[in-house]
């Protein structure tokens, strides 16, 4: 490893035959901090030197700077004319995590991650932009009851908006069958199911909350 960055080399007052070996020393850090995040100054093969390879951003925020859990998260401050990328730890259920954001150049505020990883599964879910969960699955039930979202997939951490639900048939249904969304809560939903035949075997549904 480099020695640390010197500032003031070359001093001016000191031989450069003497000198050099300082601002070696420096240029050498130099490419060692830009090596952090991109590829080196002093690579030779593909790619070029100078390309990203990934990006660390320090978070904004925290749920230590902003407890407990950072929600609504604390910005940087808007710069009129340009838009900001940043990261901020919140605290959003079921996990405590840095995600990112978008601030416009007019303080519109976008969230473009979650701190739950997406499950593709038959019961599963996703993060969707802008701060709001998407969750979906299959029930085998034919009678009325409550799906519990822990259960299925995650709890919303702060709302349920909307509960779908639509019935399903192993066959070509001969009767009918309706499903009536009762109540919902950020946990769990209250459903009516009532069929005239038996070629029903369910339903699916989707929630979409925060």
């Amino acid at each position: 490893m480099s020695s640390p960055y010197q500032p003031g080399i070359p001093t001016g007052t000191v031989n450069l035959n003497v000198d050099y070996q300082n601002i070696q020393s420096n240029f050498q850090q130099l490419n060692t901090i830009f090596g952090v995040d991109h590829v080196p100054f002093d690579n030779v093969a593909p790619p070029p030197n100078g390309y990203h390879q990934s990006i660390h951003l320090n978070p904004v925020s925290t749920t230590a700077t902003n407890p407990p859990n950072n929600q609504p998260v604390l910005p940087p401050a808007t710069t009129a004319g340009f838009g900001q990328l940043f990261s901020s730890q919140i605290n959003q259920g079921p996990n405590t995590d840095q995600v990112l954001y978008f601030l416009s150049g007019g303080g519109r505020l976008t969230q473009l991650t979650g701190t739950a990883a997406p499950l593709a599964a038959q019961n599963g879910y996703t993060f969707l932009p802008g701060g709001l969960l998407l969750q979906w699955g299959i029930s085998n039930s034919t009678v009325g009851g409550t799906i519990t979202f822990s259960t299925a997939n995650i709890a919303f951490p702060n709302n349920c908006f909307t509960v779908f639900a639509q019935p399903r048939s192993s066959s070509a249904p001969g009767g009918s069958a309706t499903i009536a969304i009762r109540s919902k809560t950020n946990t769990s939903f209250n459903y009516d199911y009532v069929t005239s035949s038996g070629s029903y075997n369910g339903f699916f549904w989707a929630a979409i909350g925060n």
